[in-house]
């Protein structure tokens, strides 16, 4: 499997967790998040990554798998 970097972004909660003023929503964005792993599956729709596997691939084990939409992902780096 090939290593990539998935830059994509994720929806972002006030932290205060309580009102918020209009000045402060409005200055509101969406956070930018790094995901490093094995890419183990590529569609038109989605990229699913892991970031563990089983070190001889005999039982597929595989840990931590994050299935990312494509319509959030903003840039794929292919790293090996």
């Amino acid at each position: 499997m090939k290593i990539v970097l998935v830059t994509w972004l994720d929806t972002n909660e006030n932290s205060v967790g309580t009102w918020i003023e209009k000045e402060d929503l409005d200055k509101s964005e969406v956070c930018s998040v790094d995901s490093l792993g094995w890419l183990y599956k590529e569609t038109e729709d989605l990229v699913v990554i892991l970031a563990d596997k089983d070190t001889h691939d005999k039982d597929d084990l595989y840990g931590r798998s994050q299935v990312i939409p494509k319509g959030v992902i903003k840039d794929i780096k292919y790293l090996s």
